[in-house]
């Protein structure tokens, strides 16, 4: 028996010094694990929590052995750096890239996908970290503000991920917090045992704490909290590459890159306002140029030999006139009887000029983000505001914005005219029905200026944009499949867009493939997102012939006004160009529509905010209600006594009053007291209270051994006693008194 109380002792002194910084752990170690991985999070937080009060009692041990406790603490430690470093390390050489870990860490690369070797790195590493801190400064010095650091960081890991903690997770971090403060304080084990106040944990302090964390919690999730984002916070989710991969920078999506997006594992966009497209047009999507890329390396595309470090210093201008749209559509008026074609087509119809404006007070960026068929004719080119890259007639993305121009400016606000290239303009093309031969073999023939202009644009777009080198073998017999029963460059173009959504391909942000070439997109996985389609199409489309590059830019298709988009972070995209003969470039977009989709409006309506109100309001009195119970649970039951004794007879009435008195009893003493005789319970309630409900001990000895049967007036008589009592018998007494024998 004598050991069984000694280990009772010791659990309980154990709790009493490890309960509170071990629940404090817990909920620290759950909450960023909820953060990085929420399928494992209850499992691993089980984990932890064995492994915070296993690793508290080995340091208790090593802590009695200051010299051989502390190497062997430093040994273990070294263990668990070296364990996790490599964790980390095959993590990176499983998926290649040395800033994964960083990236999944911040949830920038779609990081609800699961990473074992990362995840296993923080849960040992930073685990073993969290357990150390918190046993050293409450266990051997006590320092609240070291343990406080503990709790900053899933605040730092929730506010880079941009996500916002749940409040009732927040609320119990800060609630343990508190309780270490207060609990830890009176145990701290620095002090002599003589100068400690030892904290009982009886159900006075369990309710306390109970009650304070309830109501404080009640309070912090009830309570609507303002909310600010900085300039820096707005644009620090962005990469210098908008469409992923790259470092973390303030420019965002504000310059272009030699290289484009990776294919998958690009970072998961919040939807944040980037900027905002104004236009006459009467498009119902526009496809806003961030640049073209020319060169496949087998992975991503390149600038290649129209490189951005070749810039002309030529201005787009009245002296300097672009070759465009309406300048090919002009030409083909001329030459609609060389390539045999009706005369009463009348290509100039097509030419379709619109008014575009791009503005936004914060985003800056060193391009001017604008639909195919721009043109900067009408701009006089002392304003130095818009330069031209070589190979106008073909490289063209989007007028880019002089290094002055944007350097200057506090957001973008330009102005611009373009050509729409609307549905009426790809029927157009469609009807011309021409192939790269008929096409160049009819123009070669003829030595007009206008003939020789279009010629030349063509010759160049299939110069720069044909390169099959990375193309297997597979990709080019998929394409040629495909096209063969089309005849016309149009109508190859629309059979390859269409090919995808006809074919069972899925739009995934999410999806990371055990394999991640083109090929493996194209015939196995059939899902991923839009760098994948247009990379996929423009490849197709070159092994068939047709000139073709890649593009990144912006979907603008969200609808603020009838004349206004509203462009998101997450509406970057990537789309595809083709030369068709006669019409020059056009926008394809093979990618599934499931990419559409406009983020659900933050604003709640009525019916939502009355239910969210409702709901907070039933939280409230739930906790209130369960407040009560807890605190005013003996006085609840003594009413509920009270009330069922009216449905009972004089009889059974005295009986069950006496046995709650015996029940008042045990409960203000935690001791048992059934045993007592009417007469010992009497003289211990006489000693230690100072009243005793006489008439009731006198009503009931008669009652229970006499076969008495009281009258209503007497059990009247003996309650009201019992009631001017009630207050003594429920009491703890202050001071014994020793019980005279008899």
């Amino acid at each position: 028996m004598s050991s069984v109380k000694i280990s009772r002792e010791w659990i309980a002194e154990k709790l009493n010094l490890y309960l509170c910084p071990a629940l404090l752990g817990i909920s620290i170690c759950y909450s960023v694990l909820y953060a990085l991985d929420k399928d494992t999070s209850v499992f691993l937080t089980v984990l932890f929590a064995i492994e915070t009060f296993g690793l508290f009692l080995l340091f208790d041990k090593l802590k009695r052995q200051k010299v051989l406790g502390g190497l062997i603490y430093t040994a273990i430690l070294i263990d668990v750096i070296a364990l996790s470093i490599f964790m980390v390390y095959l993590g990176l050489k499983l998926l290649g890239n040395w800033q994964a870990a960083m990236l999944w860490f911040y949830g920038l690369d779609a990081s609800e996908n699961y990473h074992p070797l990362f995840l296993a790195a923080v849960f040992l590493g930073g685990g073993f970290f969290i357990i150390s801190v918190l046993y050293y400064f409450t266990q051997i010095k006590y320092r609240t503000l070291s343990v406080m650091l503990c709790i900053l960081f899933p605040f730092v890991i929730y506010s880079r991920r941009s996500e916002s903690m749940p409040d009732l997770m927040t609320t119990i971090i800060v609630m343990l917090y508190l309780g270490v403060v207060i609990h830890n304080k009176s145990v701290d084990p620095s002090k002599p045992k003589n100068e400690r106040i030892m904290m009982r944990i009886d159900r006075s302090y369990i309710m306390g704490i109970l009650i304070f964390v309830t109501v404080t919690g009640t309070v912090t999730m009830l309570i609507k909290k303002p909310v600010y984002i900085s300039e820096l916070e707005r644009n620090n989710n962005l990469f210098n590459n908008p469409f992923g991969g790259g470092t973390i920078s303030r420019t965002s999506a504000e310059i272009t890159s030699d290289k484009s997006s990776p294919r998958y594992g690009g970072e998961i966009y919040p939807g944040e306002p980037l900027f905002y497209f104004e236009t006459n047009g009467s498009e119902s999507i526009y496809y806003l140029r961030r640049q073209p890329y020319q060169k496949f390396n087998g992975d991503v595309w390149e600038i290649g030999e129209l490189g951005r470090y070749k810039y002309f210093s030529n201005f787009y201008a009245k002296d300097y006139p672009e070759y465009g749209t309406d300048d090919i559509l002009n030409d083909m008026e001329s030459v609609l009887q060389i390539l045999e074609l009706p005369t009463n087509v009348y290509p100039r119809n097509y030419i379709n000029k619109k008014h575009g404006r791009i503005y936004d007070d914060t985003f800056n960026p060193n391009y001017l983000p604008a639909p195919l068929g721009t043109t900067t004719d009408d701009i006089d080119s002392s304003q130095s505001r818009l330069r031209k890259y070589p190979y106008n007639e073909i490289f063209l993305a989007n007028a880019p914005r002089s290094n002055t121009n944007a350097a200057n400016s506090n957001g973008i606000d330009e102005s611009f005219d373009f050509y729409e290239h609307d549905g009426n303009l790809y029927d157009y093309a469609l009807r011309l029905n021409l192939t790269y031969y008929n096409y160049t073999t009819k123009l070669s023939i003829s030595r007009t200026e206008e003939s020789q202009r279009l010629l030349k644009d063509y010759e160049l777009a299939r110069k720069y944009y044909l390169d099959t080198s990375n193309i297997s073998k597979e990709v080019s017999e998929l394409a040629l499949s495909v096209t063969k029963d089309y005849y016309s460059d149009m109508e190859k173009a629309l059979v390859l867009e269409n090919y995808f959504e006809e074919n069972g391909y899925v739009y995934d942000e999410e999806y990371i493939p055990q394999d991640q070439s083109i090929e493996y997109f194209i015939f196995e996985g059939k899902t991923g997102v839009c760098s994948s389609y247009a990379t996929a199409m423009t490849l197709m489309a070159r092994c068939v012939g047709l000139p073709a590059r890649y593009v990144e830019g912006y979907a603008a298709f969200e609808k603020i006004d009838p004349y206004t988009f509203l462009v998101r972070d997450k509406y970057a995209h990537a789309f595809v160009e083709v030369y068709i003969p006669g019409t020059g470039w056009l926008t394809f977009d093979p990618t599934v529509s499931d990419y559409m989709k406009i983020p659900e409006e933050k604003k709640e309506n009525f019916a939502a905010a009355f239910l969210k109100s409702i709901s907070k309001t039933l939280v409230l009195i739930i906790v209130t209600i369960f407040i009560i119970l807890s605190v005013l649970r003996d006085r609840i039951a003594e009413l509920f006594f009270r009330i069922t004794q009216l449905f009972r007879n004089p009889k059974k009435r005295t009986l069950k009053l006496y046995a709650n008195v015996i029940k008042l009893i045990n409960f203000s003493t935690k001791e048992n007291y059934n045993s007592y005789t009417v007469n010992m319970l009497r003289d211990y309630i006489s000693s230690t209270r100072g009243k005793v409900p006489e008439k009731l001990f006198v009503l009931f000895e008669r009652t229970a051994f006499g076969g008495y049967e009281p009258t209503k007036k007497e059990y009247r008589e003996a309650y009201r006693e019992y009631c001017r009592c009630y207050r003594v018998l429920r009491k703890k007494p202050k001071k014994l008194k020793q019980i005279k024998q008899i």
